[in-house]
């Protein structure tokens, strides 16, 4: 009886963490505390939920998480192997002169690895938690996007009038893009525009799968304050398949009206935009423009990162060592990034240069275990949002991000409520600790 009293009490401080997990997700860079990395609540929550998992010895989760995670753990051991032969054997090309780094090529490799142990089983208890109250996870989960999008326009409409905002600590220099005469903050809560604007892209498809329309309306709408031209692409693409698939089921005529009506929509939004200029210095000078991540130096870090591929297809040169061999691979001068340690910028390079076929292969299959979890017609909203996610890839800094695992785990969760055949009714099964490793 203590036993089960105090699995009770366990369960529920594992419940109240997960929630403040989800409802501080976007809070990558706003108050988190410098530790030679920013030290993040979702971190410390999801280590004190970690703790919980220990006093029982277990990992409460889902089948369908578990045989998911199995992808991921033979990634990371795939991983560790590639890191540790390589430091026996370094491969040709490793350069740490005048690089700024965290930890060094070892340090980084194993922190990485640490990290992505944690976004598993950030995912693992997402999913457990989202199928016992999925209501609650993507309450919370709205809460935190609709409060990030609220700073990410104050922040944009401080700069556009010229004031100084007030910076959340843990925000020390804001990413700034220029538009127009104006030198606007784009990056929100976020170290930078591409993450704000992929966390608003799926907290778009939360809310519509959740019937919020109205709050959907409003964090699409926010993606634009990210100023980021690969999320600008994928939520015009994403609104658009909304527009004609949204009217499948409704006679001709309905569907005519509805599929007008939202392309008079879509077409207003993007006049506006033309009008201000947003589509002119936003979508079109990134795409055509001379600056400083122009698509020439972009596809110089893609070609790079293929040639450590075609040079290790195998192995790739270690998790986190892209920029400790971009000297030896550049396609393009480095110039003003001559002192950081560069990243792909796109995770599909990054995983075929850094982990070689084996690993980009392993992650595909985890990928598809996911993805094949949302062919209900019920969960378009989240698989929009998970096809969002891929097509933001090519122009993206990491798969490693929190938000992105906890998506995942809301939609396994969602998935099994829907299917109860998937999870038994008395409780779900739990990852022992011991066959994890």
């Amino acid at each position: 009886m203590a036993s089960r009293n105090t699995d009770l009490l366990t369960g529920g401080v594992r419940r109240a963490l997960v929630l403040l997990i989800v409802v501080t997700l976007p809070l990558t860079q706003a108050l988190t505390l410098n530790l030679r990395f920013p030290l993040k609540i979702y971190e410390v929550a999801l280590v004190a939920a970690g703790l919980t998992c220990l006093a029982e010895f277990r990992i409460p989760t889902l089948p369908s998480a578990r045989r998911a995670a199995r992808w991921v753990l033979a990634l990371i051991g795939w991983a560790l192997v590639v890191l540790l032969l390589h430091v026996w054997l370094p491969p040709a090309g490793l350069s740490m002169t005048g690089l700024v780094t965290r930890f060094g090529p070892l340090g980084d490799g194993v922190a990485k690895i640490l990290y992505l142990l944690l976004s598993l089983l950030g995912f693992l208890l997402v999913a457990e938690v989202t199928y016992r109250d999925e209501a609650a996870v993507i309450r919370w989960w709205l809460i935190g996007a609709m409060a990030a999008a609220l700073y990410s326009w104050y922040l944009v409409a401080s700069s556009v009038l010229g004031r100084d905002p007030y910076l959340l600590p843990g925000i020390n220099v804001p990413q700034v893009f220029r538009f127009g005469d104006w030198a606007v903050i784009r990056s929100g809560t976020f170290e930078e525009g591409n993450f704000l604007g992929l966390y608003l892209i799926i907290s778009t498809m939360l809310a519509l799968y959740a019937k919020r329309r109205l709050v959907a309306l409003f964090l699409g709408l926010s993606v634009l304050a990210s100023f980021s031209t690969v999320n600008f692409a994928a939520l015009g693409l994403l609104s658009a398949v909304l527009v004609w698939t949204g009217s499948a089921r409704k006679s001709w005529g309905r569907k005519l009206v509805s599929v007008v009506a939202g392309t008079l929509f879509l077409v207003g939004i993007g006049s506006l935009l033309v009008a201000t200029g947003y589509i002119r210095d936003v979508f079109a000078a990134k795409l055509v423009g001379t600056t400083m991540f122009s698509r020439l130096e972009r596809l110089g870090f893609i070609v790079s990162g293929l040639q450590m591929f075609a040079d290790h297809p195998i192995t790739g040169v270690g998790i986190s060592q892209y920029g400790y061999y971009y000297n030896k691979y550049q396609f393009l001068a480095a110039g003003f990034f001559s002192n950081l340690k560069l990243i792909a910028n796109n995770v599909y390079v990054e995983l075929l240069a850094e982990l070689g076929i084996v690993g980009f292969l392993l992650f595909s299959v985890f990928v598809w275990q996911i993805y094949r979890r949302t062919r209900s017609p019920d969960l378009r909203p989240l698989r929009l949002g998970f096809l969002g996610i891929l097509l933001v890839w090519n122009a993206f800094p990491t798969f490693s991000i929190m938000f992105l695992w906890a998506f995942w785990g809301v939609i396994l969760g969602v998935a099994a409520r829907r299917s109860q055949t998937l999870v038994p009714a008395v409780a779900p099964p739990s990852l022992r600790f011991a066959s994890i490793h």
